[in-house]
């Protein structure tokens, strides 16, 4: 079995992301612009479903602290990736007595499984995952058996409304992160109901393929 590092370093910013570094640099300030749900399918050069294996924090000499996930590559739903594992960083972490953190920053934890979006496999970035939460979605397993995906913040998703007009694409809009993309419809409190169930990683996995293959 190979494991691919992609070296993910403190060099680019993503599109979606703005950055200020704090004055004694043992926080990173961050404000992510809110994406469309179909912008971050059609602008992930990776997506995978996947599972978590070990979360570790290194840092190499001169650089800062960042916090390296690797996944098992379950399925590959877009791009091209051979291999059996991936790994992937993120800025930020704790080592010793020492910690770096970045605010609004979620690292994936170990044993969960989910569908991720990776912005790029070549270039370092902030956060791999594309619009940051707005790239990471969970599959969680409920009292009955079945599997149901939900956010990062285990909202279950109960449908994706893929053809968001670019008349009202919210980077245009300068609209904030809320840590889910623009038209992901999700099941908050209070709007539960017999007629809204929550998507499976199956139904999941085919809107992502019909934002693929739409004309």
């Amino acid at each position: 079995m190979r494991v691919t590092s992609l070296l993910l370093t403190f060099c680019r910013l993503s599109a979606a992301t703005l950055l200020m570094l704090v004055v004694n640099l043992n926080a990173v300030a961050s404000t992510v612009l809110q994406m469309s749900f179909g912008e971050v399918v059609e602008g992930a050069e990776l997506i995978f479903e996947g599972r978590v294996l070990a979360v570790e924090a290194r840092q190499q000499p001169g650089e800062m602290i960042k916090t390296w996930v690797r996944f098992a590559v379950l399925d590959v739903v877009k791009g091209e990736f051979p291999e059996d594992e991936v790994e992937l960083s993120f800025l930020g972490g704790r080592l010793g007595g020492r910690q770096l953190e970045v605010t609004d920053m979620a690292i994936p934890e170990v044993g969960e499984t989910g569908f991720y979006f990776v912005e790029t496999v070549l270039e370092a970035q902030v956060n791999p995952l594309l619009g940051w939460d707005q790239g990471r979605y969970l599959i969680e397993m409920q009292p009955d058996g079945d599997t149901v995906v939900t956010t990062a913040d285990h909202d279950p998703v109960l449908a994706l409304e893929v053809d968001t007009s670019a008349a009202t694409n919210s980077q245009a809009m300068n609209i904030l992160d809320t840590g889910v993309a623009d038209g992901v419809v999700v099941q908050s409190f209070g709007t539960a109901s017999f007629l809204s169930q929550p998507m499976s990683a199956g139904d999941f996995k085919s809107s992502i393929l019909s934002v693929l293959t739409r004309p």
